[in-house]
C-alpha cells in the first residue's frame, strides 16, 4: 500500500510541476518572495509536515512568490483527493466487501465529493488569486478529510483507503497554508 500511495503522489507532483513549467502560474501581487526552505519552514507544524513540503516543492523555482508554491501544492492535493475518490469508488465495487467495510467506505466516499469539491475550488483561488471563501473552503475540506479518517480509523492501517486520507489531510493543510503566508491572508 505505501508503494501505491508513493505512486501516486510521485504522479500528481510530476503532473502538477510539469504543468506549471509549460503553463506559468499566477503568483498574486503584493505576493511575498520566498525560498522553498524558508516557506516551508514556515507552515511546517514538525519534521513530517517540513519534509512533505520540501518534496512536494522541490521542483519549484527556488525564489518565487508564495502563491506559485501554494499552486503547486494545491495541484498536487487535488489530483491525490481525485485518486483516493477513484480508488474507493473501485473499492466498492467489490462484491465480497464486508458490511462495516463497505459502510466505511460509503461514507467516505461521500465525504471525498465534498473534499473533490472543496480541493478545486481552493486549487482555483490560489490559481486566480481570489480568495473570498478560501478559509472556509480550508476548514471544510480539512473537516470532511478528518470525518472520512475518523470514520476509517477503527479499520486503520489495515484499510487502503486510510494511509491515502492522512496523506491528503497533510497536502490540504500544506496547501491552505502556503497561500495563507501570502495575500490569501488579507481575505476574510
Amino acid at each position: 500500500m505505501k508503494s501505491m500511495t508513493t505512486t501516486i503522489y510521485a504522479l500528481a507532483l510530476s503532473l502538477t510541476t510539469t504543468t506549471l513549467l509549460f503553463t506559468g502560474s499566477s503568483a498574486c501581487p503584493r505576493d511575498p518572495l520566498m525560498t522553498i526552505a524558508a516557506a516551508c519552514h514556515q507552515v511546517s507544524t514538525g519534521q513530517p509536515l517540513l519534509e512533505l513540503c520540501m518534496k512536494t516543492l522541490h521542483a519549484a523555482f527556488e525564489n518565487s512568490e508564495v502563491t506559485e508554491y501554494a499552486n503547486i501544492a494545491t495541484g498536487t492535493a487535488q489530483y491525490s483527493c481525485q485518486e483516493t475518490q477513484r480508488i474507493g469508488k473501485n473499492l466498492l465495487q467489490n462484491p465480497s466487501l464486508p458490511k462495516e467495510l463497505r459502510a466505511s467506505y460509503n461514507y467516505c466516499m461521500d465525504k471525498y465529493n465534498i473534499v473533490v469539491k472543496k480541493i478545486k475550488a481552493i486549487d482555483n483561488a490560489a490559481y486566480t488569486c481570489w480568495f473570498q471563501t478560501f478559509k472556509q473552503d480550508c476548514k471544510d475540506v480539512v473537516a470532511a478529510i478528518d470525518d472520512c479518517a475518523h470514520n476509517l480509523q477503527p479499520i486503520g492501517p489495515s484499510s487502503p483507503l486510510y494511509k491515502m486520507v492522512l496523506a491528503d489531510r497533510d497536502l490540504t493543510t500544506l496547501s491552505c497554508s502556503l497561500a495563507l503566508l501570502g495575500v490569501a491572508k488579507q481575505w476574510n
